[in-house]
């Protein structure tokens, strides 16, 4: 990307801005082009963001984005980056946050994370699952259709159908599920009721999408989440990103417990969840996770 089309794409979405300069590409992501910039305003400030780009049909991705980060943030529970802008310029779709300087992590840094996720968790209770909006996990459509837990089976019902079913379609779809999964994967659907039995009834604000990469750590020590996929659920979902690709010590399972404890027998109900992650995965990067699907899923059913 041109630095003279960001520069152009900046002063357009941030009016305030006066000059632009030192501009870093930043990695980790593998979905969107994403650049460090310093701008400098009108009021003399020199702000420091990250400025976010893609396809100009990525413009409701970063929009639910927006909302995700917007919401995560005004719950108050942990660090999370303030959104400055968006929207499609030049053809592109961009999407302009606050840049978060980052830090070592000290040795009660996953304490710290586990206790922040948890006080999220325990803020945000409710009675909501889903949310008013569909999103994206990665670039795949997360249906969100939004209800109120009324009964034991709502939850159930809604990770049957809004979860696990919609990524089988999606493999089937794409040719990706071999017939072994595709028969585990509603017999997994058929019995949700009875594999999610023991939560509790309560739902929570959820990031959604906690792989390692979107928790770092600040300039003075802080978790800060970023690149949400969020929705209300059982808080017990969060973990299933988080026990796949999350890499958390027992410190941080500690913390979380000891600010928030699960109910008993959150490990092995937390397997559907690492599933639908695992799904995810085969669906946007391909048969490379056929046998992480097909043996989760063999798991949950022995």
């Amino acid at each position: 990307m041109p630095a003279s089309d960001i520069e152009s794409s900046l002063r357009q979405l941030l009016p305030s801005i006066v000059t632009v300069a030192n501009m870093t590409l930043v990695g980790g992501g593998c979905i969107s082009d994403a650049v460090r910039v310093e701008v400098r305003l009108r009021d003399e400030t020199v702000e420091t963001v990250i400025v976010k780009s893609n396809d100009a049909s990525f413009a409701d991705n970063f929009e639910c984005e927006r909302d995700g980060l917007s919401r995560l943030r005004a719950a108050d529970a942990i660090g999370v980056p303030e959104v400055l802008a968006s929207g499609v310029i030049h053809g592109r779709a961009w999407l302009v946050t606050q840049w978060i300087e980052p830090g070592k992590r000290g040795t009660d840094f996953f304490a710290k994370f586990g206790r922040s996720l948890a006080s999220l968790h325990r803020s945000s209770l409710g009675t909501r699952i889903g949310l008013d909006r569909d999103n994206y996990i990665g670039s795949t459509r997360q249906w969100n259709s939004l209800r109120t837990n009324s009964s034991q089976s709502c939850w159930p019902e809604f990770v049957a159908d809004q979860r696990i079913r919609s990524q089988l379609k999606c493999a089937v779809d794409q040719g990706l599920a071999s017939s072994q999964l595709r028969q585990d994967t509603e017999t997994i659907i058929n019995r949700m009721e009875q594999l999610l039995a023991g939560r509790e009834d309560a739902t929570s604000l959820l990031h959604g999408d906690l792989w390692s990469g979107n928790y770092p750590c600040d300039a003075v020590g802080q978790p800060v989440i970023i690149d949400p996929a969020i929705y209300y659920g059982c808080r017990e979902a969060e973990f299933g990103m988080l026990r796949l690709f999350g890499s958390c010590p027992n410190s941080f399972y500690d913390a979380y417990n000891d600010a928030f404890p699960l109910a008993a027998g959150w490990q092995r109900r937390t397997g559907v969840y690492v599933l639908y992650h695992l799904m995810n995965h085969l669906n946007m990067f391909g048969v490379g996770y056929l046998d992480q699907c097909q043996s989760t899923a063999s798991n949950l059913l022995s």
